[in-house]
């Protein structure tokens, strides 16, 4: 599936509902100009409201809702989400970070370095349920985590723990469902990780001569000029010894970092990227100011209006192609505030909403490292069976018998002849291999032992004769029967 064949309204702005079972206001939504709704359901209380979302270009986005789910199983709302696919949703999330203790039961410590008990029965259940969602025409979402730093919740180790284990044990599995309508999930509070240049690239403007509509802006925290100058090198994954796993706290970080791995592990192209939650956060009300980071300048309700209008439009204009939008968080936060609808509401229904326009990229470009054992030479382990089937004739076979007995062999299964086993070594772990070995009965279990030692993923076919005819004999009756290994 290409990046431009995901069915979405073409336009980054988004708003997640207040909480449900409570709507938001169709009208609203239209006359601020959004282009993604996210709903947290219980059950299938707006299943109604998809086909009017759909009627105004807004997209809908659901997630089902249930206290402290942990690793649940997804059959528990399957029903629900039955139902809002066959109301025209195609976008939805299972889990809800993860990482954090408030999402599992009690006393159940959501540790990442806890394979077994927690990455395991987690990343199984969320493959099971996005092959289903799959094969139902719907987009399932890769799990948003919370993006916290350190600890057991460390975001980028968990991030590493879940494509690991979705590498080492269903790396397959997981390249199929990323061609076929996967998207990536995530939170992407930014605080005040953004700027508006003020002559040159690395000087801020101050928060009240920041527009909208004037250029400069700079959101691709942790790679800005800004952060760069402090951290040299930072990405979302790695850093210097004060980041060692990188800064991903932008509005693109957790979108970047997923991109870096799964390029890297699984050969991955692009996918979609949505914020579900997450935006400049905290919304302020009234005269509040805030400035996390002292390194960036601070935001009013003005500047916050300001820079919530031109974040959209640099997603439009100037964000990675994968990178789909935002749904801010959350309703009553930009609607009712003690003043009404917030001034980045109002600011929002004077400009027209940007639109984005998305190349054709690919989902899968290459094979990808993940799940090979390091230092891993030849071919790699039988699924089903060999993409490539070699012939060896040993050292001391004659190699004019096979030409003679092996005629009929030969024209049925066409196996690739080698002068060495050494041309295994070009094998990749992602092909495997059966060998059909020629061998002297004196030498052929010394050669057994070798090529296993070797190649240990590979099927080894031992024939061991040293007659002519007892070669034909062998080769005749597997071409009869069809038979190509022994």
């Amino acid at each position: 599936m290409l990046l431009n064949e995901y069915e979405w309204s073409r336009n980054p702005r988004g708003m997640h509902n207040k909480n449900a079972p409570i709507k938001m206001d169709m009208n609203a939504l239209s006359a601020v100009g959004m282009g993604w709704a996210k709903y947290t359901a219980i059950s299938d209380e707006y299943v109604n409201d998809i086909a009017e979302l759909r009627a105004r270009n807004i997209t809908p986005i659901v997630r089902l809702w249930l206290p402290r789910f942990g690793a649940g199983a997804p059959e528990e709302k399957q029903r629900y989400y039955q139902a809002y696919l066959e109301a025209g949703c195609k976008w939805f999330e299972l889990y809800n970070e993860p990482n954090l203790d408030i999402e599992w039961q009690e006393g159940v410590l959501p540790d990442y370095k806890n394979v077994a008990g927690i990455i395991a029965p987690l990343m199984t259940n969320w493959l099971r349920w996005a092959e289903w969602i799959i094969e139902r025409g719907g987009y399932p979402a890769f799990p948003a985590l919370s993006e916290a730093i350190g600890e057991h919740y460390d975001v980028i180790s968990w991030l590493r723990a879940m494509l690991t284990f979705l590498g080492d044990n269903y790396y397959e599995r997981f390249r199929a469902v990323a061609a076929n309508g996967l998207w990536c999930a995530t939170h992407p509070y930014i605080y005040n990780h953004f700027y508006q240049e003020d002559g040159s690239s690395s000087r801020a403007r101050p928060p009240e001569r920041q527009r909208a509509e004037e250029g400069g802006w700079h959101f691709e925290y942790p790679y800005d000029p800004i952060s760069q100058a402090h951290k040299p090198g930072v990405t979302t994954i790695s850093g210097p010894p004060s980041a060692p796993n990188g800064d991903p706290i932008g509005l693109i970080g957790m979108g970047d970092a997923f991109m870096r791995l799964f390029r890297e592990w699984f050969g991955g192209g692009a996918i979609p990227v949505v914020g579900t939650e997450g935006g400049i956060f905290p919304v302020p009300k009234g005269g509040d100011f805030h400035q996390l980071d002292k390194r960036y300048p601070g935001y009013t309700a003005a500047s916050h209006a300001e820079a919530t209008v031109a974040m959209f439009n640099w997603i439009a204009q100037q964000a990675p192609p994968w990178f789909f939008g935002v749904a801010l968080w959350k309703w009553d936060d930009y609607y009712e505030t003690p003043y009404g609808p917030s001034a980045a509401v109002i600011r929002m229904s004077e400009v027209a909403p940007p639109f984005k326009e998305v190349p054709p990229l690919e989902a899968l470009e290459g094979e990808g490292t993940a799940g090979i054992p390091r230092g891993w030479i030849g071919p790699g382990p039988i699924h089903g069976r060999p993409d490539v089937h070699c012939l060896l004739i040993t050292p001391g076979f004659n190699a004019e018998w096979f030409f003679v007995a092996g005629k009929a062999y030969y024209e049925r299964f066409r196996p690739q002849i080698l002068p060495s086993a050494d041309f295994l070594d070009n094998l990749t772990y992602r092909q495997s291999a059966g060998i059909t070995v020629l061998a002297l009965p004196n030498i052929a279990e010394s050669v057994r032992l070798q090529l296993a030692e070797r190649y240990p993923a590979a099927w080894l076919d031992i024939v061991a004769v040293e007659t002519l005819d007892q070669l034909a004999a062998v080769l005749n009756e597997r071409a009869m029967r069809g038979l190509r290994f022994g």
